[in-house]
C-alpha cells in the first residue's frame, strides 16, 4: 500500500514539473526581447530632430492648440518589453490629428514630447504624449511699425574718408 503512494507521489512531482517548465519552455521560443531598458545602448533610442523657425509679427496666425497625440506600449515585471511606445507613431497621430495638410505653410509650434505611464507590480504600461499648436505663415514678418504705418528710419552707413 505504502509503495503506491510513493508511486503517485512520483508522478504528482512529474505532473508539477510539466505544468511549471512547460510555459517557461514556451515563451522561450517567443521573439520577446529581454534585454532590460537600463542595459540598453543609447543607439537604440529614438533620435529627435528639431527645426527651429522664428514666431514674431504678424507673419503667422494660430489654428489649432492643444493638439496631443499618444503611443503606448507594455511591459512584462517592468523590465521585459513586449510592445515599445514610439515617437513615430505618436508624431505621426499629431500630424493627422491636426489635419496637417502638404503644400500648405503650416508648421508645428511649441511642442512638448512627455514620457510616462503607470508601473504595477507585474507589468508597467509606458506611454508617450506629445503636444503642439499648429500654426500657418501668412506671409513675410512685418514689424509693428510697418503694420501701422509710421515710418520706419532706415540706418545711414558711416561716412568714408
Amino acid at each position: 500500500m505504502a509503495a503506491g503512494y510513493v508511486l503517485a507521489g512520483d508522478l504528482m512531482k512529474w505532473i508539477y514539473a510539466f505544468l511549471v517548465l512547460a510555459p517557461l519552455g514556451a515563451i522561450a521560443q517567443l521573439p520577446i526581447p529581454i534585454t532590460p531598458d537600463w542595459l540598453r545602448s543609447d543607439k537604440e533610442s529614438g533620435v529627435l530632430h528639431s527645426t527651429q523657425v522664428q514666431l514674431f509679427g504678424n507673419n503667422f496666425r494660430v489654428l489649432q492648440t492643444n493638439v496631443v497625440a499618444k503611443s503606448g506600449g507594455f511591459k512584462l515585471l517592468g523590465f521585459i518589453t513586449i510592445k515599445s511606445p514610439s515617437y513615430v507613431k505618436a508624431v505621426s497621430r499629431l500630424y493627422a490629428k491636426a489635419g496637417v495638410a502638404e503644400g500648405h505653410a503650416q508648421a508645428l509650434a511649441n511642442v512638448v514630447y512627455e514620457t510616462g505611464g503607470m508601473n504595477l507590480i507585474l507589468f508597467s504600461l509606458p506611454k508617450i504624449r506629445v503636444r503642439a499648436d499648429l500654426v500657418e505663415f501668412t506671409g513675410p514678418p512685418r514689424l509693428e511699425a510697418e503694420a501701422t504705418g509710421a515710418k520706419v528710419r532706415e540706418p545711414v552707413p558711416p561716412a568714408r574718408n
